[in-house]
């Protein structure tokens, strides 16, 4: 049996549309390996002054799924506890990342999710080879960015697993599953991102995991940012430094002709 400390974590702020008002989740996961199961006794706390509706927790653990029971009405300071187990499956030494969702909705049944990623360790693995030395999202209105720099901190070539992870209401851009690393190589990743659905005044947590194998250890790394929603601005907005950039030409030239003129005419 591996028991882990349990982790306190913040997993989302999401604005709901009237401003004064807003539904904060807080997870803390205390995971379990046992008997080919993976389990997680996980605490939900509404952290807001609003109530969360339809409140359902989801654990992924590789590729194995469940959602627990939830609850249908989640108030400032109430917390709900569940514990979560899926099929372990063969499991080795090493540090595995598994996901825990929390759907919900606010009181205009608008749907929300916090996302939060752990890792699980097992047994007593060296230390990760490849880092990821930054992570960080533009402002995202109608669409937006995700940059991740990976660094290899070996002089091995190594070939890891590379995925974004994003709550609903985002999406991120396919991008190739994997990712080569030339020895102590650093490379910059950048993915796209969608706004489906999130609302603006949202501050959403967004994780990516790397993950390989060496020999017969896994490793697996987690990182996280904010992405911020703004309003979604028309083609005006975007556009407009680049259209006065251009009237600003358009006048100077203008202006210029006019000047000629009146030289050539002196």
């Amino acid at each position: 049996m591996m028991r882990l400390g349990s982790l306190l974590v913040v997993a989302i702020l999401a604005a709901s549309p009237a401003a004064a008002k807003n539904i904060s989740i807080q997870m803390t996961p205390v995971p379990e390996l046992r008997d080919g199961s993976f389990n997680v006794a996980l605490t939900v706390t509404n952290l807001g002054d609003e109530a969360a509706q339809s409140v359902v927790p989801t654990l992924r653990f590789r590729d194995k799924d469940v959602r627990g029971k939830g609850k249908a009405s989640l108030g400032p300071n109430e917390t709900i506890s569940e514990t979560l187990s899926v099929p372990a499956g063969d499991v080795g030494t090493g540090r595995w990342p598994y996901r825990l969702t929390v759907d919900y909705t606010d009181a205009n049944q608008y749907p929300f999710q916090a996302l939060h990623v752990p890792t699980l360790t097992v047994g007593n693995p060296p230390p990760v080879r490849v880092a990821v030395r930054e992570a960080k999202a533009t402002p995202v209105g109608a669409t937006g960015t995700l940059s991740v720099t990976l660094k290899n901190l070996e002089g091995t070539e190594r070939t890891v697993a590379f995925q974004p992870l994003v709550p609903e209401g985002l999406e991120a851009g396919r991008i190739a599953p994997e990712v080569k690393l030339a020895p102590w190589e650093e490379k910059a990743v950048t993915v796209p991102i969608t706004n489906r659905t999130a609302l603006a005044g949202s501050r959403l947590p967004v994780f990516l995991t790397v993950q390989y194998d060496d020999g017969g250890v896994h490793q697996g790394v987690v990182a996280q940012t904010v992405v911020e929603v703004v309003p979604q601005q028309s083609f005006f907005a975007r556009q407009r430094e680049v259209l006065w950039a251009g009237v600003a030409v358009l006048l100077l030239a203008w202006g210029g002709y006019v000047l000629t003129r009146m030289m050539r005419r002196s």
